[in-house]
């Protein structure tokens, strides 16, 4: 696995909020109201894309890359179908 090394200079708005690139939401999967993870280290801010439980189990779906939300949402309904009736 190569890991790609890209940067960008983006600016703060006045309300603290920063964009993060079309081609790297695309490749990391991101969509709108997906979470990410922000950690300070000194004066070192990184942003990580939130990952589903499921895809750190033993390297279960190594072979199937990034899930979607609306993925993981439908693996729910067909695991625990009983949970989705009572929110319907």
């Amino acid at each position: 696995m190569t890991i790609m090394t890209e940067k960008v200079e983006e600016r703060i708005s006045s309300n603290g909020r920063i964009v993060i690139p079309k081609p790297w939401r695309k490749l990391l999967s991101l969509f709108d109201n997906n979470l990410v993870e922000l950690e300070l280290t000194g004066d070192i801010i990184t942003i990580k894309k939130k990952r589903h439980p499921l895809e750190d189990c033993i390297g279960l779906f190594n072979d199937y890359g990034e899930f979607t939300d609306e993925e993981h949402e439908e693996a729910k309904r067909s695991l625990f179908p009983s949970e989705a009736d009572e929110n319907t």
